[in-house]
């Protein structure tokens, strides 16, 4: 018979002791399996900066590879030197995004919005800024509908976070190096853009975009 303070588990049967370190590396690892907990501000292959806050899950689970951890680790597996600058979860869809991409938020408000921002240097010291948006709608055929539009040349987008904080406010994104994908009611998009333009630099952001949205 286990002691007055000893555990019992879900069946009602004693815990045996010690064993309460593990239930609790379960709970860690299957928290950390569903994407709760803090966002990390570790790059894979460099320093770190920017501020975090703790993701709001409440807000939507249906992000597919939201963790930037993972897109930092895919980076890196290309040989590049990666840093995470900023995140943000602040979901208001309208509030951060221009052009027609606002309006459409306007009259079809989003159900939760992520935005990181990448530094991506290369073994030639080439700089490359890349900004991914995760944007979770309420159905499907809203997801449908924004991906449609984001995808169209000038159309406007989620708004980068290098232009509201940071160093490279001044840097425009031309669109040039664009990749979207939709999961179900998550549509996700990343740009890349050259901090400074040159052949290498431009081959750079297209490696960069393609590596971003590929598992």
């Amino acid at each position: 018979m286990g002691k007055p303070d000893q555990p019992r588990g879900p069946d009602g049967r004693w815990i045996p002791r010690g064993g309460g370190a593990l239930i609790a590396a379960i709970a860690l690892a299957l928290g950390l399996a569903s994407g709760t907990g803090l966002t990390s501000a570790s790059g894979a292959s460099g320093g770190t900066s920017g501020t975090y806050r703790p993701q709001d899950t409440t807000k939507s689970q249906k992000a597919r590879d939201r963790n930037p951890e993972r897109l930092l680790s895919r980076l890196a597996r290309q040989g590049l030197r990666v840093e995470q600058r900023f995140s943000s979860d602040d979901g208001d869809c309208a509030a951060h995004s221009y052009g027609l991409v606002r309006e459409f938020f306007r009259g079809c408000p989003c159900s939760a919005l992520f935005r990181a921002l990448f530094e991506v240097r290369d073994e030639r010291g080439n700089v490359v800024l890349v900004a991914v948006a995760w944007v979770d709608m309420p159905d499907v055929r809203r997801a449908r509908e924004f991906k449609e539009l984001v995808d169209r040349d000038g159309t406007g987008n989620i708004t980068e976070l290098s232009r509201e904080t940071g160093p490279y406010q001044d840097v425009r994104y031309t669109g040039d190096h664009y990749a979207s994908i939709r999961d179900e009611t998550t549509v996700i998009n990343a740009q890349a853009q050259p901090v400074r333009r040159s052949r290498p630099a431009t081959d750079l952001a297209e490696r960069v975009v393609s590596a971003v949205l590929t598992p």
